[in-house]
Formats: structure tokens, C-alpha cells, sequence
């Protein structure tokens, strides 16, 4: 393919190309402010390996591109010639509902396929931000997950096989696209957190889930002190809530309190039986809630509090073992200043927005039983400890191994990832 002509035709899933810094299209793909030199949109995964042939032979440095959540937010790669926009890659190969799988291209939107599966009472256990731009394989790459993702697990404990290609223009396949014959290396869930570091993913098999007969969210007002009290939240873990986020109460949906603090949410999705019995039991350690939602709008919610992850600016993530809103406390002073938003279950913490020293809240964090996995924006930050820095070793390896070739800009950001 000519990465310096567009494709004629016109189609919506037709090849484009774009050159020149001044292109609308260009700018649009900037990272961190940096546009590439070109941009080129296959419309099938054979397209897409030959604009990785070409790129290979020209010597060039991509970056494989979804629906552009998170990317534009990220400090730019040292050299970003081109950007393989992937959205064209939008089909839904296969869909059986009977064996809870799907197959699709990785440019479809995380909302498209939800819309897809609702009409069978399924659903795609994949949370991302923005999930109406949010691609498929933007979620695979960036192993997104979200305010249910102890109930869901991380996306590579969802896929069950994938294709990709390669640096140099080679097409290939890990795993299946079924259960039951999935068999080889596990290279498809290794693809999942890569960031586009190692191969373009174009299209993706994933195990699904039947939709809950019953969802429910409940939504309280806390301060510090209210958080404080361990007593008061002991008994939610036992409850296995889809979710339970702290996240600031400014961030409520309408009709919660407004103002300083925090909104904490508990969201409960089963059987209508033990929903109404999760409900029962909520209430009784923690009385009534300032505001209850149910079915779509206890949904939307759950969708809003995932949105809240990905905003401009700097941004640290943490993960601890501490399961409950009480373990955020040991995190207010470090993180002072930033917007906290705290998925208790799975024991993840996202900081949004500048803190005044990004080394020592790190370090503050570690003692308390945070370890820092990923900094954005957030300045100098504390090196890795050891056992991290053996994984980076092994990255570095496994890095040369699949793209040799280094054609993928942000493979050396994968290696150095927590």
C-alpha cells in the first residue's frame, strides 16, 4: 500500500491515507500534543499488515490507533511517523449466543458491541472509558477495566484468541475462538496491556456473560471520617457487590449529594432474589442511601464512574489488597490535591490531576500498602522496585523477540511499565 496517497473510492471502510502535519486528520491523532507524519486506515487486516510491510521497508515508527480515549493524553513516543488507524476493522465476525462467544475486529466500539449482545441478554465483561469511542482493541491493548473489575476480571481473563500483525507485515493467530479449543501460548493474553508495543491487534475472540436478571446501585455520602470507619464497610466484601467505588462526590450522578467529600457506590447485579437480599443487608450496615438506582440507570452510572479514569492531565494508578472504601484513608494526605477515584474490590486507585510531590506521595503510598503500576504526566516518580525491574527485564526480551524490528513507537513504554 501507498502510505503517501489515499485509496480511491471513498468508502467508509475503505483504506485512507493522510500526509502533511497541518491535516485535520493528522492533528486528530496526535500523542501528547505531537502529531505523526502520516496516517494510514486499512479496511481489512490484510490492508493493515501491508501498511506494516511498507512501513517496515521505509523504516518507519507506529502507533496502531482505536478510538483515541487514552492515547492523546500520553506523553508522545520519541519518534511517531505514522499512525495505523484501525478503526475501519469494525465487523462482528462471528457471534454465537448459545456457546457465550464472540469474534469481531478490533476497530468496533465497546458500546457497539454491548448493543449487540443486549438484544441477547448478554454481555461484553469489558469496561473502558468512553466506551462509545472506546475500541475493542484500544480495551485489549490497554487491558482496561473498571469499576467491576473483580466481578468481570481484567480483559486477558476474557480473550480467547486473537490475530495480530506483526511489525513486519506478518499476520498471526494465538489461541481460538471458542472454549473449547484454545490451545498453544498464551500470546493473545499477552497482547492484552501491551499498549500497541508489540503487534497491531485487528481482531479478537472473547468468552461472554448472560446480562444479571437484576442491577441495583446504591449511593451514599461520606467524608473522611465516615470513610475512616473500617466497621462500617467490614461486612461489604462478604457481599461480592459488582462494584464498590469511592470517587469524588462532585462526580455524583443527579439527585445524590453534591459538594466536598465523597460519593461512594455499591452496585449489586445477580439474581433478583439475591440483589434484593445484597440490598437488604447493604441498608442494614449502612443505612438508607442518599440515592438508588435500578436497571439502565444503575448501568450508566457504573459507566460513568469508569469514564471518570481517563480525563486529561497526570494521572498515577495504584493497587493494594485493602477491599474496602477504609483502605482509601492512608491515601488522602500523600494525594492531596488530586481527584481520587477508588475501585475497592479489586483494590485499584487512580489519582487524577497534578499532587504537589508525585516521589513522595509514591513513597508515602508503597508504606501504606499501594504499589504505584502506572505514572502519567505525574513527573519523577520512585524506581521500580526489584521484582518489577526483573519484569522489565523479561519485557525487554520478549519485546525484541516479537517486533525485532522495533517498528512499534511505544514498545520500549510497554517495557518499562509497571
Amino acid at each position: 500500500m501507498d502510505l503517501n496517497a489515499p485509496r480511491a473510492g471513498g468508502s467508509e471502510r475503505g483504506a485512507q491515507a493522510a500526509g502533511g502535519a497541518g491535516g485535520a486528520d493528522v492533528a486528530r491523532h496526535a500523542i501528547g500534543g505531537v502529531a505523526p507524519r502520516r496516517v494510514a486506515r486499512p479496511a481489512t487486516r490484510e490492508e493493515a499488515a501491508g501498511v506494516l510491510r511498507e512501513a517496515a521497508r521505509e523504516g518507519l515508527a507506529v502507533v496502531p490507533w482505536g478510538g483515541g480515549v487514552a492515547l492523546p493524553h500520553e506523553a508522545a513516543p520519541q519518534r511517531y511517523d505514522l499512525a495505523l488507524d484501525l478503526g475501519a476493522l469494525d465487523r462482528i465476525v462471528a457471534y454465537d449466543p448459545e456457546d457465550l462467544t464472540i469474534t469481531a475486529e478490533c476497530g468496533v466500539t465497546v458500546a457497539a458491541l454491548r448493543a449487540a449482545l443486549a438484544a441477547h441478554g448478554q454481555e461484553l465483561p469489558l469496561e473502558a472509558p468512553h466506551a462509545a469511542r472506546a475500541t475493542l482493541g484500544g480495551a485489549l491493548a490497554a487491558n482496561a477495566s473498571g469499576p467491576r473489575r473483580l466481578r468481570f476480571g481484567a480483559p486477558r481473563d476474557r480473550i480467547l484468541g486473537a490475530r495480530y500483525a506483526l511489525g513486519d507485515g506478518t499476520l498471526a493467530r494465538s489461541g481460538g475462538s471458542v472454549v473449547k479449543n484454545v490451545a498453544g501460548y498464551g500470546l493473545h493474553r499477552m497482547m492484552c496491556g501491551s499498549r500497541g508495543g508489540l503487534a497491531a491487534i485487528v481482531e479478537a475472540s472473547l468468552k461472554l456473560m448472560p446480562a444479571p436478571a437484576a442491577r441495583v446501585a446504591l449511593v451514599y455520602a461520606a467524608d473522611a471520617a465516615a470513610l475512616a470507619e473500617a466497621g462500617r464497610w467490614a461486612a461489604l466484601p462478604g457481599l461480592e457487590p459488582a462494584a464498590l467505588t469511592v470517587a469524588p462526590r462532585d462526580a455524583a450522578p443527579g439527585g445524590a449529594p453534591h459538594g466536598d467529600g465523597f460519593a461512594v457506590t455499591v452496585a449489586l447485579e445477580d439474581d433478583a432474589a439475591w440483589v434484593a437480599e445484597q440490598e437488604r443487608r447493604v441498608t442494614a450496615a449502612l443505612g438508607a442511601p442518599a440515592l438508588r438506582l435500578e436497571g439502565a440507570a444503575a448501568r450508566a452510572l457504573l459507566e460513568d464512574l469508569a469514564d471518570l479514569e481517563e480525563t486529561p492531565g497526570p494521572r498515577l494508578t495504584f493497587a493494594t489488597s485493602g477491599n474496602t472504601p477504609a483502605a482509601l484513608v492512608a491515601a488522602l494526605g500523600p494525594l492531596a490535591g488530586a481527584r481520587l477515584v477508588f475501585h475497592a474490590p479489586a483494590g485499584r486507585l487512580h489519582a487524577l490531576g497534578a499532587v504537589a510531590d508525585a516521589r513522595e506521595a509514591v513513597l508515602a503510598l508503597a508504606r501504606a500498602g499501594f504499589a504505584l503500576l502506572d505514572a502519567r504526566g505525574a513527573g519523577e516518580v520512585p524506581p521500580a522496585p526489584a521484582p518489577f525491574a526483573a519484569l522489565r527485564a523479561l519485557r525487554a526480551r520478549v519485546r525484541d523477540a516479537v517486533d525485532p524490528g522495533g517498528r512499534f513507537a511505544l514498545g520500549e513504554r510497554w517495557v518499562a511499565s509497571g
